[in-house]
């Protein structure tokens, strides 16, 4: 039963992992659940050594006296874990959902701590088997979905945006040159990936760049943003911070634009960015 239990949460956590790279509608939310069961998955490892040795004693030991301390153990490694949840929520999304992490994980694990220690139970506990597979199940599955999913997703609302091109393209047509501006209440064109807000559009020059920010996996690009861009001439410019627009001549931009590093994709006229 308890196996089947595990696989479940694993599952659900795997599904928080790729939720931002799935087709459907934007969830502002997407990204933050996404970074918190990531980061799980990686520090949630810590919680691997205290299982081991207390799956092991409990099989072994019958009066389970030690039981709490091992307990304790993975209480204080567990906090660890969720602090870093408060950082990717804080990060993420602001302060108060990266304070609503502590609180949820204050309140669902002290009152078992608490329980553990006055309970004399000689039978197996299982809490063992959930820190020893979850965090290794999750940590393999991410690493094992970051490529196909990121790859999957980029390429979808690269798709998603021909219709938004081909309209662009028409306007042009029709007025002798790109407009200035798209911005309006409500977008029309949508990217059609849960963890991707819109297109951006400006226009650049003799053409115009369309671009979107991609959700990342923490494992294959730490500490990093993806923008993936289209540009009809292949002149695709972005820089990191808007001061620099202001504070320096074209000329200077184009050799400090702040990404360290640039990807083609197989689609034509589309690029992708690396920023830190």
């Amino acid at each position: 039963m308890h196996l089947v239990v595990i696989g479940v949460i694993t599952a659900l956590i795997a599904l928080c992992v790729a939720y931002p790279f799935l087709p459907g509608v934007y969830d502002g939310l997407a990204v933050a659940l996404s970074s918190l069961a990531q980061v799980f998955g990686v520090v949630g490892l810590l919680l691997v050594p205290i299982g081991i040795p207390w799956f092991v004693y409990e099989l072994k030991s019958e009066r389970k006296k030690r039981r709490y301390y091992f307990a304790l153990a993975s209480v204080i490694a567990g906090s660890v874990v969720a602090l870093a949840g408060f950082f990717a929520a804080f990060t993420s999304v602001g302060l108060a959902f990266g304070i609503l992490t502590l609180i949820l994980w204050s309140a669902v694990i002290f009152p078992k701590l608490r329980r553990l220690r006055n309970a004399e139970n000689r039978n197996f506990h299982p809490a063992p088997l959930y820190l020893m597979c979850i965090p290794s199940a999750v940590l393999v599955l991410q690493v094992a979905l970051a490529e196909p999913m990121t790859e999957f997703s980029r390429n979808r609302a690269i798709a998603q945006s021909e219709r938004f091109i081909r309209d662009i393209e028409q306007y042009r047509a029709a007025n002798g040159q790109y407009p200035m501006s798209v911005a309006a209440e409500w977008q029309d064109y949508k990217p059609g990936v849960v963890g991707i807000r819109q297109y951006h559009y400006e226009p650049s020059r003799d053409a115009f760049n369309l671009y979107f920010e991609q959700p990342t996996f923490l494992l294959r690009q730490i500490a990093t943003r993806e923008i993936v861009m289209y540009n009809p001439l292949d002149e695709q410019s972005m820089v990191s911070h808007d001061s620099d627009i202001l504070q320096w001549a074209p000329e200077d931009l184009l050799a400090r634009q702040g990404w360290y590093a640039v990807h083609d994709v197989p689609h034509p006229h589309w690029k992708y960015f690396w920023f830190d």
